[in-house]
């Protein structure tokens, strides 16, 4: 793949990302969570940039990102997918993954959804950093881990269906959960096919999607 690409999308869609998955449209982001109270946008002291601010309380409420982890798990020149078991995209399948929980670093939140969706069990440090990015209108961050095993056993969980390992001509192109980041998936296919791995990073916003090798730009 190349190691620079772009794709312009054309008007304010979802991709298939706003899902009720805990994913936050921007323009969704109505009431105080201490008061109830209308939540409007202003610049506050002190601030550069526009935060909601209750028009009760006077409280702000900055809306953090939330961040989701991904683990890109290689048996050989084969990829493991999960067929999800509940919603959003029941029966579709994806690259493990879920959103990080308070207390945990980055890799344990990956090893943890690793374990639940697949079975398979891997220390946080054996798991190495390999992609990164931003979908800026629904506030998440998504962190990419990879780690190879040296079997092909899974165990799908409670929250799987199914699990596998795939080759890229195997996998199941037309029934995948979020389309939208295939790039992603395809370069991890093209990496484990060169055994050259970079480190990778994606900015995706209403209008743009970014992917680029972190060594090379």
């Amino acid at each position: 793949m190349a190691k620079h690409s772009a794709n312009a999308f054309t008007g304010a869609k979802c991709y298939g990302f706003c899902t009720r998955a805990g994913g936050l449209l921007l323009s969704e982001h109505k009431y105080c969570p201490d008061c109830g109270a209308a939540l409007e946008r202003r610049v506050v002291a002190g601030e550069t940039r526009n935060h909601w601010r209750c028009t009760g309380c006077g409280e702000l409420d900055y809306a953090y990102p939330m961040i989701v982890v991904t683990c890109f798990v290689a048996h050989e020149d084969r990829l493991l997918w999960v067929q999800r078991g509940i919603q959003p995209r029941l029966g579709a399948w994806a690259i493990p993954g879920g959103f990080m929980e308070s207390g945990e670093t980055l890799a344990q939140a990956a090893a943890r959804e690793l374990h639940e969706e697949s079975g398979i069990l891997l220390p946080p440090e054996q798991l190495q950093l390999y992609m990164t990015g931003t979908i800026t209108f629904i506030n998440q961050v998504y962190i990419g881990f990879r780690a190879r095993v040296d079997t092909d056993f899974c165990d799908p969980g409670t929250e799987s269906l199914d699990c596998g390992f795939f080759s890229q001509e195997d996998c199941p192109w037309d029934q995948v959960a979020y389309p939208e980041v295939n790039d992603s998936v395809l370069q991890a296919y093209a990496d484990l096919e060169t055994g050259r791995f970079d480190v990778w990073q994606a900015e995706m916003t209403e209008g743009r999607y970014d992917f680029w090798s972190v060594a090379e730009r």
